[in-house]
């Protein structure tokens, strides 16, 4: 992540996750982040294969020259490239993973953008993680962006990364079970005489 839209993001959203595996929905102060609201989103977790834009700034809706609400984040994409968020979509949901990469955009004219994206996972109601707060931001912004609408996406790179170092494993979905297991394994220095 090296945009001014994805580091801010992380750095508030990690900020109230206060060491927890993900913070919840009703945490996140639009107030606090009001110059990055037009770059960011929302998606639900619904079902199996699908993650709905529940909210999609001003500007992520403009990018692809329609509202978002209701259309799947996962629709977006090539088939292709479609497994490969799916996996990452689900490393955020199921191990508290914080999912990033760069995609590049184009347009039917043929113009060409490339943007990076972060996923961050969010608690809305329950223990479960169940929401992705995400940004999609331009790397280096051309001209026509918002006046030449996105039609496809081709995935640059991928990554995933874990705050505390390491996958947390959500059983049934509950992450507070998953951390507070987490903090209770320990690792015991020993081995067999040589």
């Amino acid at each position: 992540m090296q945009q001014a839209t994805t580091t801010k993001l992380y750095a508030y959203w990690n900020e109230i996750r206060n060491g927890r595996i993900a913070p919840q929905r009703f945490e996140v102060d639009p107030g606090r982040i009001s110059a990055l609201l037009r770059e960011t989103f929302i998606a639900e977790s619904c079902g199996l294969f699908a993650f709905r834009f529940r909210l999609a700034g001003t500007e992520v809706c403009q990018h692809f020259g329609r509202e978002l609400r209701g259309i799947d984040f996962l629709s977006l994409w090539s088939l292709e490239d479609r497994r490969s968020m799916f996996a990452t979509l689900e490393s955020v949901v199921g191990e508290g993973a914080v999912g990033h990469g760069s995609f590049i955009g184009i347009t039917e004219n043929n113009r060409e953008a490339a943007f990076e994206f972060v996923l961050l996972p969010l608690i809305h109601t329950g223990t479960s993680i169940n929401r992705i707060l995400g940004a999609l931001t331009p790397i280096d912004r051309p001209f026509w962006i918002g006046a030449d609408p996105l039609a496809a996406l081709e995935l640059r790179d991928i990554g995933l990364h874990w705050p505390d170092g390491a996958a947390h494993v959500v059983a049934n979905g509950n992450a507070e079970a998953a951390l507070e297991a987490r903090r209770n394994f320990r690792v015991v220095q020993g081995g067999l005489p040589g």
